[in-house]
């Protein structure tokens, strides 16, 4: 495995570990919430025609490298990698007790409009998945871009989920903000 490899293994791991820390960090009750069973069943069906489909298509397509191997890519990869995960753990910051694993509604739970909520509905998915497009970019290989594909489709899954419980909770409130801000990339979608 090479060096650049081994730091982005790194940087996920120390941002995971920072996610299980402020998640125990910050619990509070649920109201309500969707079973962790269907959100997996959801997402493993899709995981799984997907791979079946690009296996069936072409077996060796994944395994294909799409960017060359270079110091430039690795470096632009590593920052962009930062910099969505920053954007990310800066999100966390400000949705506080209202966050959530799964789709749910804490006790006494509000719409959150500070710091990146102000740009994007969805700040934490934003952020990931600029993460997963720089670890891409520094690793280079097929898969790793088709893993951010699946896991935009994951997102977009899981962002719906949320958004009828917030619109069913808050009513026209949460209509107006969804109305206001874009959900993944500001101005944009």
């Amino acid at each position: 495995m090479q060096t650049t490899e081994l730091l982005f293994i790194a940087i996920w791991i120390a941002f995971y570990t920072y996610w299980l820390f402020s998640a125990w960090k910050t619990r509070s009750p649920v109201k309500r919430k969707l079973s962790q069973a269907s959100f997996f069943l959801y997402g493993i069906t899709w995981v799984v025609i997907c791979i079946f489909l690009i296996n069936w298509l072409s077996p060796d397509l994944m395994a294909e490298r799409i960017i060359p191997e270079g110091i430039g890519y690795s470096i632009a990869g590593l920052l962009i990698t930062i910099a969505g995960l920053a954007f990310a753990i800066w999100a966390r910051v400000h949705l506080g007790k209202n966050w959530s694993g799964m789709p749910a509604i804490r006790q006494d739970h509000t719409i959150t409009r500070t710091g990146p909520y102000r740009f994007v509905r969805h700040p934490i998915y934003s952020g990931i998945l600029l993460g997963l497009i720089g670890t891409a970019i520094g690793i280079g290989y097929l898969i790793v871009f088709f893993c951010v594909i699946l896991i935009f489709g994951l997102f977009v899954i899981k962002f719906r989920m949320e958004e009828t419980f917030l619109l069913e909770e808050f009513g026209e409130e949460y209509a107006r903000y969804k109305r206001e801000v874009k959900a993944l990339i500001p101005y944009v979608i």
